[in-house]
């Protein structure tokens, strides 16, 4: 779906709430990638994504019948995709909480040619600092959302996305420190 705004159009959303499924691929198809960074933002890891943002799109198509308004579909299906990754987050706590000798994987090499820059490995210790839904909230602001949209996202009202994400940007800077020796 190729078009110059980023919400789908009205009707797309009514057919594939009426279970299309060629409709139902078509918004997964326009939103596969969008949902898969705003996922990376918010897990920080690479071996999830493909997964977290599949059940993403498992969650949209059942629900999608009960969304009420079709043209807030975009807001709605990247606030189904914030409660999946942080559903994600508390069952991989729980999971670290009962199983305290399981490896961790965060020292993956990364790619042959990949950006492992020191400044990036200190933004992701800082991005690692913050709660999951602080995180979400960059990664919509870092997505081009107005504050407005992200109010609706987030079910909240502009002021407190103002505060938030005011908080969420000191703590980032409080954690950033590229070029630091221990």
């Amino acid at each position: 779906m190729e078009s110059t705004s980023p919400t789908p159009p009205v009707d797309l959303v009514r057919r594939a709430q009426r279970g299309e499924p060629d409709a139902q691929r078509e918004l997964i198809v326009a939103y596969q990638h969008r949902i898969a960074g705003f996922v990376y933002a918010i897990i920080g890891r690479s071996d999830a994504i493909e997964d977290i943002a599949q059940l993403v799109f498992i969650k949209m198509v059942r629900a999608l019948a009960g969304l009420q308004a079709p043209a807030q579909f975009e807001s709605w299906l990247f606030r189904l995709a914030r409660n999946t990754c942080i559903d994600h987050l508390r069952r991989q706590k729980l999971r670290r909480i009962f199983t305290p000798f399981a490896p961790e994987h965060e020292n993956v090499p990364e790619p042959e040619g990949a950006v492992g820059s020191e400044e990036l490995d200190a933004l992701r210790h800082a991005l690692a600092q913050l709660r999951p839904q602080d995180r979400a909230l960059l990664a919509l602001v870092q997505e081009g959302r107005s504050h407005a949209e992200i109010a609706v996202t987030l079910r909240t009202s502009v002021a407190a996305v103002k505060a938030r994400l005011h908080r969420a940007r000191e703590h980032l800077r409080e954690h950033y420190q590229p070029n630091h020796e221990n």
